[in-house]
């Protein structure tokens, strides 16, 4: 008797689980076969999505409720829809959930940034450097086409000193053999800090500033050319989809994701699971959620 008490929730959560899931994916798997969702390449939804609802059981928000007891329905599906269809994965820690009011939101990490800006437009690598008051550190700006350009940075490993930061820069290379330096001072990487949930007090933003100034910086040169970006990585290498431009056009990443209610049933009423037919297509510090909610702010620009 005492078995069956104390086994029984378990087996409850596992089947909201699977349920809730499944749900999410056959939603996903109906948008794909409507040409309402095209996904990245190499990017598995299921993998995804089943390692962020793991994820989700372990949010909670500012009074530590857990995400899943306070978020509405659809703010959780939707924050899935925006994972999957920025082909973000969260075990990998280019995403993380964060709750504001009722509602789940999808945070894009700095990792997440820099995935995406390598699949989408074209980057081989953003190298973010910190420069200290005692470097001796020159830059141009070439008045034909507005770009930085670093022509001299000397450091000593002496001059090394969280209290002497005076600014960062991030150079972005792409596979054309271009790049583009995006520069900011402290006291401009400061005033993004105070836009963030932590305003610039995390244990992250207090232990590690250099670092931290180094992903604000490198989120600013990726967010331009992130946002103008096209849907030309999506489209499908096949003579079969000359269409498929006009069907993103129309139809892609414009229906809000929903799913029903799971049920917890009992052992006889568990209907065998059917196979999935999703197919392939295509870090820093840990998040500090309990920050990132506190008092529902704004979030921060990069």
């Amino acid at each position: 008797m005492s078995t069956e008490t104390a086994t029984q929730p378990q087996t409850g959560v596992k089947k909201f689980e699977e349920g809730t899931v499944d749900s999410i994916l056959k939603r996903v798997s109906d948008f794909q076969t409507a040409g309402e969702l095209v996904l990245p390449p190499n990017y598995i939804p299921e993998n995804a999505v089943r390692s962020a609802w793991l994820e989700l059981q372990q949010t909670v928000d500012m009074n530590k409720k857990p995400a899943l007891d306070v978020c509405t329905r659809e703010s959780i599906a939707n924050a899935f829809l925006e994972m999957v269809t920025k082909g973000l994965s969260v075990v990998k820690k280019q995403c993380y959930f964060v709750v504001y009011g009722n509602k789940l939101e999808l945070e894009e990490s700095y990792l997440g940034k820099i995935a995406r800006a390598k699949r989408d437009i074209g980057v081989k690598e953003v190298n973010p450097v910190t420069v200290y008051s005692d470097d001796v550190f020159e830059y141009k700006i070439h008045t034909d086409t507005g770009r930085k350009e670093v022509i001299k940075h000397e450091q000593k490993l002496q001059n090394i000193d969280p209290e002497k930061i005076v600014g960062a820069y991030a150079i972005v290379n792409y596979t054309d053999g271009s790049k583009d330096v995006e520069i900011m001072t402290f006291p401009q990487i400061q005033k993004s800090w105070a836009m963030g949930g932590a305003k610039g007090n995390s244990p992250a933003h207090k232990n590690f500033p250099d670092q931290m100034a180094e992903k604000t910086v490198s989120n600013r040169a990726l967010k331009i050319e992130l946002g103008s970006s096209d849907d030309s990585t999506l489209l499908r290498q096949d003579p079969e989809s000359a269409n498929v431009q006009n069907i993103i056009k129309q139809n892609a990443n414009k229906r809000e994701l929903v799913f029903e209610e799971a049920q917890v049933l009992n052992e006889e009423q568990v209907p065998e699971k059917p196979k999935q037919t999703i197919q392939p297509s295509e870090s820093f510090e840990e998040p500090v959620k309990s920050e990132a909610t506190e008092g529902l702010p704004a979030k921060a620009p990069f």
